[in-house]
């Protein structure tokens, strides 16, 4: 089991600096990211200092994949988001597309969610690739009057330059429990 969520690691990393909006704050922002992966595993460390704070985010997931279905559960932390949660994933799945059941635990409760997904990885020549992640959320609950609709959206030009090394270009844009934010940023990943 330990050999298949190692099998095709790769390490990946980026780095951005800015000024910050704010003439009083000096030195720059910035944000480092560095992380792991593969297709059953993923960890991502971001550190941060933005507007003269400083944060460290965390992602992590498994996921185990037997054929139709697949059950992903993952830790969230973005410090500089103030939000923090864990859900679990479990979903019918069928070439690019998914849907589910979602758990979502966040400030001392669970929700349950309808869910669905696109995952898409298109090859556009032998050097460039599109990746594109679509997850949705919807919760609708009668007792508590409430309903929302949370998303998560990926999406990477990818130029591989050797069959070990990649430079991406990202965008991360996502909407969870009404805080919304996105990121921009190109790096590169190396497999092992």
């Amino acid at each position: 089991m330990l050999n298949s969520l190692l099998s095709g690691l790769i390490f990946f990393g980026s780095f951005a600096m800015r000024t910050p909006n704010n003439p009083e704050i000096s030195g720059d922002d910035y944000e480092l990211s560095v992380g792991f992966k593969s297709k059953s595993i993923y960890f991502k460390r971001d550190y941060e200092r933005e507007l003269g704070e400083k944060y460290i985010d965390d992602e992590m997931w498994l996921i185990y994949e037997p054929s139709i279905f697949y059950i992903k559960p993952q830790y969230v932390n973005k410090t500089s988001r103030d939000l923090q949660y864990r859900k679990l994933d479990a979903r019918y799945k069928r070439n690019w597309f998914s849907v589910g059941y979602t758990g979502f635990y966040t400030d001392d409760k669970l929700e349950n969610l309808t869910s669905f997904g696109i995952d898409n990885t298109k090859k556009i020549n032998g050097h460039l690739s599109l990746v594109t992640k679509l997850d949705g959320y919807y919760l609708k609950s009668d007792i508590k009057e409430e309903e929302r609709f949370d998303f998560e959206t990926f999406i990477s030009l990818n130029w591989k330059f050797t069959d070990k090394l990649t430079f991406l270009n990202i965008l991360d844009y996502n909407d969870i429990k009404d805080k919304e934010y996105y990121k921009f940023k190109v790096g590169l990943e190396y497999k092992l």
